[in-house]
C-alpha cells in the first residue's frame, strides 16, 4: 500500500493517551489522514506525576514537542534510591548525561497530556467512544463504532492501554500478568523538596517521591498484596500512613499532607507479554501492545518510541505488510530488554525477607554511581 492508498483510507487510532495523541499529531504533520476515538466522554485532568527520561525527551524533540514542555516541567539532575530509613544506596547522576543526549524531566502527567492534545488539534476526534467490532476487507478494515456509526479504514490503531480493546478484538482475551504488587499515587505539597527524584526500599514495599515544581511533589507507594484487595476509602489514608510508618526522611512530612481519599489512585500493576502486536491491518502500540512494569520509568518512552517509528514507517512508500513488519523488527528486541530489566527491578524492590533486604541493600550501595546511569546511556544512544 503506497502512501496515496493512505491518503484515501486513513488511520483509526484508538485511545487518546500519550501514545494516541502523539500518534495523531505526528501523522497530521506527516499529512496522512487520521481521525481518533476516545473512550472517555471528555477531557479531563488524570493520573498524577511522570518521569520523562532522556530517551523520552529525545522522542519528543523529533515529534516537535520539547521546548512546550519544558516550559511545565522540572528539570531532573538526580535519581536515587535509598534504603527506608534515608540512607543513599545508588545515584543516577541524569546531569551528566544532559551534555550528550538532552534533560530530563517531571511534570504532571495532565501538563503532558496537554501538550499532546494541541499538537492534535487538527485532528477528528470522537469523545465517548470506542469500537464494538472490525472487520478485515481485502483493501481495508470495517470498523463499527460504539455509536452505531460504521467507517473504513487502511489501518487501525489500538492505542487504548494495558486493558487494550483493540488487542482483544484482534488476537482474543489473553491474560495480564500480575506483578505481585500493588501502587498508591498521588500528588502533593512537599516545598522545599530537593531537586532530583529519590524511591527508598522497605521490605516488601517501596515509597518514591519526584518534585514537579516548587510547591507539588509526585509520590507513589508500592506493596506486595494479593491482586483486586479491597481499599475501601473511609481508612485509606490511615492503612497508607500505618504501611508505611517504620520510612523516615520526607516519607511522614509528605503522607501528612494528604486530605481526602481521593487523592490516592490505586492500580494493581500488571504487564501483559504478547507477540506479534500486529495482525492484517490492526497494530497495537504502547500499553496495548507491551505494556510493562514502571520500575524503569519508561513506559512513556517506549510508547513515544512506538509512534516516532510506526509514523515514519506509515509516512513511507512501502506496502502494509512491509510496514507493520518492519515496525516490529525494530521494536521488539528494544522492548523485551526494558520490559525484562524491569520486571527484575521491580522483583529485587520488593523482596519481603529481611536478611535478603539488608545484604540487596549492601550490594546495591556497592555499585559505583556509573553502572545506572550507563543504562540511561544506552537507551539514549541507540537506535529506536
Amino acid at each position: 500500500m503506497n502512501l496515496e492508498s493512505w491518503r484515501n483510507d486513513g488511520v483509526l487510532i484508538v485511545g487518546g493517551g500519550i501514545a494516541g495523541l502523539a500518534l495523531a499529531g505526528a501523522l497530521y504533520r506527516q499529512g496522512v489522514p487520521c481521525e481518533l476515538v476516545e473512550r472517555a466522554p471528555a477531557w479531563a485532568p488524570v493520573g498524577a506525576g511522570i518521569v520523562l527520561g532522556v530517551n523520552a525527551m529525545k522522542m519528543l524533540r523529533e515529534l516537535g514537542l520539547a521546548d512546550a514542555l519544558e516550559n511545565n516541567a522540572r528539570l531532573l539532575e538526580v535519581m536515587s534510591i535509598t534504603d527506608s530509613d534515608n540512607r543513599i544506596l545508588a545515584r543516577t547522576n541524569l546531569a551528566d548525561l544532559q551534555p550528550r543526549f538532552g534533560a530530563s524531566l517531571a511534570l504532571h502527567r495532565s501538563a503532558l497530556h496537554d501538550v499532546l492534545l494541541e499538537n492534535a488539534r487538527h485532528v477528528p476526534i470522537r469523545m465517548g467512544t470506542t469500537v464494538e467490532s472490525a472487520e478485515e476487507r481485502e483493501e481495508s478494515v470495517e470498523v463499527r463504532f460504539s455509536s452505531g456509526d460504521t467507517a473504513r479504514f487502511g489501518l487501525m490503531v489500538g492505542a487504548d492501554g494495558l486493558h487494550s480493546r483493540v488487542r482483544e478484538l484482534t488476537f482474543g482475551p489473553l491474560p495480564l500478568r500480575y506483578s505481585g504488587y500493588t501502587c498508591w499515587r498521588t500528588v502533593v505539597d512537599g516545598g522545599g523538596t530537593e531537586v532530583g527524584g529519590q524511591e527508598m526500599w522497605g521490605v516488601g514495599k517501596r515509597f518514591g517521591l519526584v518534585p514537579l515544581d516548587r510547591d507539588r511533589v509526585y509520590c507513589f507507594a508500592v506493596v506486595n498484596a494479593p491482586a483486586e484487595e479491597p481499599d475501601p476509602a473511609s481508612d485509606r489514608i490511615h492503612r497508607l500512613r500505618k504501611e508505611f510508618s517504620e520510612f523516615g526522611g520526607p516519607v511522614p512530612h509528605l503522607l501528612d499532607q494528604l486530605r481526602q481519599p481521593e487523592e490516592l489512585i490505586k492500580n494493581d500493576l500488571h504487564e501483559i507479554v504478547h507477540r506479534p502486536w500486529h495482525r492484517g491491518r490492526v497494530v497495537l502500540v504502547g500499553d496495548a501492545a507491551h505494556g510493562m512494569m514502571p520500575d524503569m520509568g519508561q513506559g512513556a518512552a517506549m510508547a513515544l518510541e512506538d509512534v516516532w517509528v510506526l509514523s515514519q514507517l506509515i509516512a513511507s512508500e512501502l506496502p502494509l505488510e512491509e510496514t507493520l513488519a518492519s515496525w516490529m523488527d525494530r521494536r521488539k528486541r528494544r522492548v523485551r530488554w526494558v520490559q525484562n530489566q524491569s520486571r527484575r527491578i521491580g522483583w529485587v524492590g520488593q523482596w519481603r525477607h529481611p536478611l535478603a533486604c539488608r545484604v540487596r541493600n549492601e550490594l546495591t550501595h556497592l555499585l559505583p554511581d556509573s553502572a545506572t546511569t550507563r543504562v540511561l546511556a544506552r537507551l539514549a544512544r541507540q537506535r529506536v
